[in-house]
């Protein structure tokens, strides 16, 4: 494969409606989307979501660690994803890769997306054994809402949707367990209901708050301390009732396996953006479920069509996860990046990917439309220049 050129964007796209939980506010998507071309034009594109208070990485960071791996890119010829990423570590790209997993993700999935197209497979394809799945079924998230209005809305959505689990994200115990409470008197006993706490509570609080929502019968309690108390969420887990995830948790300078070698936690909510794109998500899954670990595979909000089909590739290669967040573009963006509406429907559901690469057309049109051009990178025997043009 010869590759001509890489363009890197700044994606910036506003929600319908605010998003608040308690470590962030946001009413805009930022992103970072990377399309790369090879010589008989052939396009694959990539998306990364840079989230500082999850993994530490800035918009501008990624921005400019996705360029220093694009250029690297550029310079070594590969046969295989594998063949890159033994590359980029040999050229000493490891610290950046690391450090800057959105960057990575959005450069990995593009990469994947044009090699996917080449041979005329979906991406899920690539990784050999995958689900013999026809549907994938989603849950609904319902974020950090203040009127009870609003929130009584959300729930009339979910009864019409069919959905059967359910994400809450709650600030404190007294209004988490009063919606609750409410979500149980309007849905029934039927729908599994899960909590996200984004690290509201301490260690104690968690417990009182565990203890209160018994008779609720959660099935998961996610991130309920603060990122970095790993001895807290450990004392948590081991005298809960209700499972305890690990979500901004992973991202300590302990990293995802210490959660899991040291049995931190029941499990862990692996996103593509955060964990650095599909091998090194993928060699998370692997390890938590020979620990018998519960997995989520989550989204961040304000994700596109391309990591929205990503994830859903994504899902194809991790068949024994336990949930689904994402595809619900419509419900948070003002616009996506196609034409169709791709964001789950009754009962959560939405075909596989069957098309090559990543399943979906993504519009050039809308990524100019909501992009700043931040690179372009051509290929050394292209430009006198062998680098940066914008």
């Amino acid at each position: 494969m010869i590759i001509e050129n890489i363009k890197i964007y700044n994606l910036r796209i506003p929600f319908s409606r605010t998003i608040k939980h308690s470590l962030y506010t946001r009413n805009v998507t930022e992103s970072i989307i990377v399309v790369i071309q090879d010589n008989n034009g052939n396009q694959g594109m990539g998306e990364g979501t840079p989230r500082e208070y999850v993994t530490g990485e800035s918009l501008d960071k990624s921005l400019m660690a996705s360029e220093l791996i694009s250029k690297a890119i550029l310079k070594n010829p590969f046969e295989t994803i594998n063949d890159l990423t033994a590359l980029l570590k040999d050229g000493g790209y490891s610290e950046i890769i690391d450090n800057n997993p959105a960057a990575y993700c959005a450069v990995e999935t593009a990469l994947l997306d044009l090699c996917a197209k080449v041979e005329k497979k979906p991406i899920y394809h690539l990784f050999g054994d995958c689900s013999s799945k026809r549907v994938l079924s989603y849950s609904g998230v319902i974020p950090s809402i203040n009127r009870k209005q609003e929130f009584l809305k959300y729930i009339e959505l979910v009864r019409k949707l069919k959905l059967t689990s359910l994400k809450i994200k709650v600030v404190n115990i007294e209004s988490g367990i009063s919606q609750l409470k409410i979500i149980r008197e309007k849905l029934g006993n039927e729908i599994d209901i899960r909590v996200d706490a984004n690290a509201a509570f301490t260690a104690a609080t968690a417990m009182d708050f565990i203890n209160r929502a018994r008779p609720i019968h959660l099935s998961l309690i996610e991130q309920p301390v603060s990122k970095n108390d790993l001895s807290g969420l450990k004392k948590v887990s081991e005298n809960s009732e209700i499972p305890i995830i690990a979500d901004e948790s992973m991202y300590t300078s302990k990293g995802p396996f210490y959660l899991i070698d040291n049995d931190i936690c029941h499990g862990l909510n692996i996103r593509l953006s955060s964990c650095g794109g599909f091998h090194k998500a993928h060699h998370i899954y692997q390890q938590a479920k020979l620990k018998n670990m519960t997995i989520v595979l989550g989204a961040h909000v304000g994700e596109t069509a391309i990591l929205s089909f990503a994830g859903r590739n994504f899902a194809m290669i991790c068949d024994d996860a336990q949930y689904l967040e994402g595809s619900f573009s419509k419900y948070v963006l003002k616009e996506d990046l196609v034409d169709t509406d791709i964001s789950f429907g009754s009962g959560g559901m939405v075909p596989i990917p069957k098309n090559s690469g990543l399943g979906i057309e993504i519009k050039n049109s809308a990524i100019e439309k909501w992009s700043n051009l931040y690179a372009t990178l051509f290929a050394p025997f292209l430009s006198p220049l062998g680098g940066r043009m914008v």
